[in-house]
């Protein structure tokens, strides 16, 4: 008897559904988890179709044919058009889609036929076969105008092609039993069970693929979480600083103007102490989006402690921070704000970085001037300059001179 008449389909077959249940799970989770990846509900959705199309197949014989083969071959149909589906939306490609689903109508017309009208096996393998091949053939296309530097999706790609390539082979020896039998007749059965086996090796190599395929996007998702601040959702402590030190080399290269603020609400402990700590949330919250609506998409703000902010602005000079810092103050100022919102002002201490200047050198001198606009009555700014005095007091009337001079107006966005 030839070995492949040894496999018991059945059994193989049996064996695939706890490894769709562990794949869609794991897909669910991370769906949930971190919604903004792409097609990992769809994905999961694909892998649980596979676990009733599996057990529709297996019961043949035991329940009625149109059930177990029509039932069974269109609900795998249908999971391998979601899984293509979800793997177009993690690369966010157009793919084809209407080329797949007319693979898949006819595909299916075919079962339909030779379940109902006339019974034959072989149409009904060459035809979930072909729609199989080219939907795993259409993904291996994806992948590979997708992958880029990425070797793991090269791989992936590789091994999509390569089950491509597979079914049709065994969908082809099933129509001919003896061609590829060495001398040993092969059943239809053993050719079940090969290509049952075929599929198993798919399922946990997909599984694998889709997971590597994630991991990337998951590790810097949880290196970005890592960064942010949970309250305000702006860069926390560890990642402003790393982002200062970032902007003094480039600044250093390019021998361009980097700026920064330190920016801290005024009296925010009696904010909190009277009105509560959601309120408290809430301000910073206030000054956050506030501050965000001004800044241009690369400039940077930083949570430094439980009131105090960060501000990095490249391509900016000390004195026109000055009008950036006016702004900030003055939109803190409008009725558009909510009603019941407690009165919020800042105080801002500001300075512009000097070449290869250490990050530590830059916040002590932020540091400085914002202890001067406290000094001086609070609701203010102040400018520091490395080895010079702070501009004097008051602060509203340089602002003023500043917004009238034509060069500082220029730069005004």
């Amino acid at each position: 008897m030839h070995l492949l008449n040894w496999i018991d389909y059945r059994t193989l077959a049996v064996g695939q559904i706890p490894l769709a249940v562990v794949f869609a799970t794991v897909l669910f989770g991370i769906w949930r988890v971190y919604p903004h990846l792409r097609g990992t509900d769809t994905m999961a959705l694909g892998f649980s179709l596979w676990i009733p199309s599996t057990i529709l197949l297996v019961a043949q014989g035991s329940i009625p044919l149109f059930a177990s083969s029509i039932g069974g071959n269109l609900l795998g149909i249908c999971g391998y058009i979601l899984l293509y589906r979800g793997l177009i939306s993690f690369v966010q490609a157009k793919g084809h889609l209407p080329i797949l689903y007319d693979v898949a109508a006819v595909g299916a017309a075919v079962i339909i036929y030779f379940t109902t009208i006339y019974d034959m096996a072989t149409p009904r393998i060459l035809a979930v076969a072909a729609v199989i091949a080219a939907t795993r053939a259409l993904m291996a296309l994806e992948l590979f105008k997708r992958s880029k530097d990425r070797l793991s999706l090269r791989i992936f790609a590789c091994f999509l092609a390569l089950f491509a390539i597979l079914p049709i082979g065994v969908a082809f020896a099933a129509l001919s039993p003896g061609a590829f039998s060495f001398g040993t007749q092969v059943t239809l059965g053993g050719f079940a069970g090969m290509s049952t086996l075929l599929d198993a090796l798919f399922l946990l190599g997909f599984g694998v693929g889709t997971f590597s395929m994630y991991s990337a996007d998951i590790s810097d998702t949880v290196q970005q979480q890592g960064q942010l601040d949970f309250v305000t959702g702006t860069l926390n402590r560890r990642a402003t600083e790393e982002t200062l030190t970032v902007e003094i080399a480039r600044s250093s290269r390019t021998h361009s103007p980097v700026s920064v603020m330190m920016i801290e609400i005024d009296h925010f402990k009696a904010i909190n102490d009277t009105y509560g700590r959601s309120r408290g949330e809430a301000t910073l919250c206030t000054v956050v989006s506030t501050i965000a609506s001004i800044l241009r998409f690369y400039d940077k703000c930083g949570r430094l402690a439980d009131d105090k902010f960060l501000v990095i602005l490249p391509e900016n000079t000390g004195e026109h921070s000055l009008v950036i810092a006016s702004r900030f103050r003055a939109a803190l100022k409008e009725p558009s704000l909510p009603h019941d919102q407690p009165a919020i002002t800042l105080s801002i201490g500001i300075t512009q970085c000097v070449f290869k200047e250490p990050t530590i050198e830059v916040l002590t001198r932020a540091e400085l001037a914002l202890s001067e606009a406290r000094e001086n009555g609070r609701d203010g700014a102040c400018l520091k300059f490395e080895h010079e005095q702070p501009v004097p007091p008051p602060v509203q009337a340089k602002m003023d001179r500043l917004r009238t001079s034509s060069r500082i107006a220029k730069l005004i966005r």
